[in-house]
């Protein structure tokens, strides 16, 4: 063939010469420099950012942090290969930051898909908003939302627009561990049970690997390296010797804290104790711990506890500040100046009511923390060492100075349970002002909110049967219990009227939501957290799991005090008692009621135009399909915002081979065509042998695969250019086009020989890519290991000679 004769024609080449031209062309040193501190700087962030694993419920977050690092540092990149000016390198990672969050979070307010519009800030305003008032009221592990995930980005691109600024553009590589480490303590700081050993490690070997790179760079420059000599002067025993202090240093730093008195080892993980040292403050957030504990599926033992009235709820705080805007409750500041629980406990002023007292011996396991005591509704007397104090407003018994697991045993408490009935409930109510005026404050209702609230009770003359309408609103109407609430609606004005129309919710929704509409009623109400009274695990004994963990609504009562209900229609494996008072049915006004045909709920239609409160009322048998039509939902709604972070990891092979050769013949030569001749080649199922010179190479293709005559001529032609190009005393001229043409009709020659699924493995996933991957990065680990090896010699050179000084003066 006329190709096999061109190719017998060339030259056997003396040697084979190392270089790889499908990259790119030579760069000057300075910016192979700056390009090396850019990929150690987004290595060293991406490895920091393994911190937020165990802040998100999966891993959802992550290819959008990725693709954050990556906008950053391609920018920045691109910026100095430009010679863009020092002013405009220092803000190219943060324009390159802001392009792909308005990208990615909001592409669909882009005005013809590429300029901002006033409605992309109102977008992302809104949904860092949102993010923000789900920090505030979720506990880690927090779900994987848009919102929540462009914080993740926008922290984590910030954190990798100030390494790359410190580290490449103002040369101070050490500071860049500063905001590395911001990276790594926040998340440290929301988890109460610690980060664990292996972000730590990995972020300090990001940070380690920075360095190396700098140092080296700083070293290259001292003089002109020998390169002949420079390979004899490794000492492979140093190099050993080096790794192994640094894997012992890390694993110093990864141990120690567990060892040292305060620390907790929280590095390590386990559960943290939620609690401060001594002090006068008390911080607390008993929402985000309810959440927190609810969204884990992990039962973990809290404590047990003995008692001689059988299960009872454990109330530990009492929240009694509502913020309309935001739908949160929260609890006042306990006053340091409160009762020690050792002087007795008061009766609360007004009681009345008769009451049966029992006993309840409480064991703590030693996982459960913070400063707040699990104690029944109505103790009377507390038996427990150190500063425990009785907040007689709230009720419940907290210490400003010690936490539960400070307390390493049992205490023991004497309540008193109180007689309710509905008779007694239904009477005339007149309350106390002080009371009114913490607790009956305004809930500030929005006009859907207070339309349902008045349907719902509508004929009801007492305070007791309008309460218990609206527990039955939520019980009995198509309220569904989930730990996963979904997003507001468009147009809702606060968090209470987004959780009536999307009718979902666990029990802190429900408890709050409740406790706001009985306030709307001018009757005082409260939220409480505690537990419920757990399975039973031996005679009169019980034990507690964060799966017991409740929240409930209470309600004042003249001469009875605070009585619980339960509104939430909890359908998981933990049983909640639903008190026998508050399943009364309601005494109706015949006078109001007259022409009404039902005693529960009402549930008419909202109003016109559907921007109210969804009233719809289950149909038959839809109590069982409504649950699992929006868990469906929200499950097909999951897969479909996976569906493009799968698409485009399938799809990263494939555009990271064709970003290679674009930009492989941005300065075509015969190197860089032969070049791309071996990766079509491979893409094929190949076997190119690196040792053969360009002739034997392309005879050894031909033989293995049947090219046509105007292929293998075209490959003959690229051999025969490529040895010229290496081996003639004057190069000629490379014709860049017919380079090309040629290189384009050899592959699709092979393309067409080889199988339906070799050219499916050559378009989706190239092993010339993953091998050229797999070289990289071997090269990449191989000169780190050269790099630390060196600085630690040098470290090993140093100490040695500060120990002669030493011993030089002892002499």
């Amino acid at each position: 063939m006329a190709g096999s004769a061109q190719i017998a024609r060339t030259v056997e080449p003396r040697a084979s010469r190392a270089a790889d031209p499908c990259l790119s062309s030579p760069l000057e040193p300075r910016v192979m420099i700056r390009d090396r501190l850019s990929l150690a700087a987004a290595i060293a962030v991406v490895l920091a950012s393994s911190a937020l694993a165990p802040v998100y419920e999966d891993l959802g977050w992550l290819p959008s942090v990725l693709g954050a690092v990556v906008a950053v540092a391609s920018a920045s990149a691109l910026a100095r290969l430009a010679q863009a000016p020092r002013a405009l390198q220092r803000v190219a990672g943060l324009l390159g930051l802001s392009s792909y969050v308005i990208l990615t979070f909001a592409g669909s307010t882009l005005l013809y898909a590429v300029l901002p519009t006033l409605s992309t800030v109102t977008s992302l305003t809104a949904s860092v908003t949102g993010g923000l008032e789900d920090v505030q009221r979720l506990a880690p592990p927090v779900p994987t939302t848009s919102d929540l995930v462009l914080l993740a980005v926008l922290g984590t691109g910030s954190i990798a627009v100030a390494v790359d600024l410190l580290a490449v553009v103002l040369r101070k590589v050490a500071l860049s561990g500063l905001p590395l480490l911001l990276l790594f303590a926040v998340p440290s700081a929301v988890l109460r049970g610690g980060l664990g050993v292996l972000p730590f490690l990995l972020a300090a070997s990001g940070w380690l690997g920075l360095l190396l790179t700098d140092s080296r760079d700083r070293l290259a420059r001292w003089g002109t390296p020998l390169r002949g000599a420079r390979a004899s002067t490794k000492d492979p025993g140093v190099g050993r010797v080096g790794r192994r202090i640094g894997a012992a240093a890390l694993g110093v730093a990864a141990v120690v804290p567990a060892l040292m008195p305060g620390l907790d080892g929280r590095l390590l993980g386990g559960i943290g104790t939620g609690a401060g040292g001594a002090g006068t403050t008390v911080t607390y957030d008993p929402m985000t711990e309810l959440a927190g504990w609810l969204r884990n599926s992990e039962r973990r033992p809290l404590f047990t506890y003995r008692s001689t009235a059988g299960p009872v709820f454990l109330r530990r705080t009492t929240l009694d500040v509502y913020d309309p805007g935001k739908g949160r409750w929260s609890a006042s500041t306990p006053s340091v100046d409160d009762d020690a629980v050792q002087d007795g406990v008061p009766t609360p002023e007004g009681r009345t009511a008769p009451t049966d007292a029992f006993d309840v011996e409480v064991e703590l396991t030693g996982l459960l923390g913070g400063s707040w005591l699990p104690v029944p509704a109505t103790p009377t007397d507390i038996g427990i060492d150190g500063a425990w104090r009785w907040d007689a407003d709230a009720e419940t018994v907290f210490s400003t100075r010690r936490s539960l697991l400070d307390i390493g045993g049992s205490y023991e408490v004497r309540a008193a349970r109180v007689r309710v009935d509905a008779a007694l409930l239904r009477r005339r109510q007149t309350v106390p002002t002080d009371i009114r005026k913490v607790y009956a404050k305004d809930p500030e209702l929005s006009d859907d909110a207070q339309a349902l609230l008045d349907r719902t009770t509508a004929g009801l003359d007492n305070d007791f049967d309008r309460v218990t309408a609206v527990q039955r609103l939520f019980r009995e109407t198509d309220f569904v219990y989930a730990e996963k609430t979904l997003p507001r609606p468009p147009g809702s004005p606060d968090e209470l009227t987004a959780f009536l129309q999307n009718r979902r919710g666990a029990c802190q929704q429900y408890a709050s939501a409740m406790a706001a509409l009985v306030r709307g009623l001018d009757i005082p109400a409260r939220v409480a957290t505690g537990f419920t009274g757990g399975s039973r695990s031996g005679p009169g004994r019980y034990e507690v799991t964060t799966r017991d963990a409740h929240a409930w609504p209470e309600v004042w009562f003249q001469g009875v005090g605070w009585v619980r209900f339960e509104p939430t229609p909890r359908d998981d494996d933990v049983e909640v008692d639903v008190p026998e008072y508050s399943l009364e049915p309601p005494l109706l006004d015949a006078a109001e009621t007259e022409g009404a045909v039902s005693s529960a709920p009402p549930t008419a239609p909202p109003p016109a135009g559907g921007a109210g409160v969804d009233q719809r009322a289950p149909a038959a048998g839809d109590g069982a399909s409504t649950p699992q039509g929006s868990q469906l939902e929200e499950d097909v709604s999951r897969w479909w915002l996976a569906l493009p972070a799968a698409v485009g990891l399938l799809a990263l092979p494939s555009v990271l081979a064709a970003v290679r050769r674009r930009w492989a013949w941005r300065a075509p030569d015969a190197h860089v065509a032969w070049r791309c001749v071996q990766d079509d080649a491979v893409d094929v199922g190949h076997r190119w042998r690196r040792a053969d010179s360009p002739r034997t190479a392309a005879t050894h293709l031909l033989q293995v695969h049947h090219l046509p005559d105007d292929s293998a001529e075209a490959l003959g032609r690229l051999a025969a250019a490529v040895e010229r190009s290496r081996y003639a005393r004057t190069p000629p001229p490379a014709d860049g086009p017919q380079l090309r043409r040629d290189a384009d009709t050899v592959r699709a020659a092979l393309r067409a020989e080889a199988t339906r699924e070799q050219r499916w493995l050559a378009r989706l996933v190239p092993p010339s890519t993953l091998r050229w991957a797999s070289s990289r990065s071997g090269a990449a680990l191989a000169h780190l290991r050269e790099r630390s090896d060196a600085a630690l010699s040098a470290v090993i050179a140093q100490l040695r000679h500060l120990r002669g000084r030493a011993l030089h003066r002892a002499g």
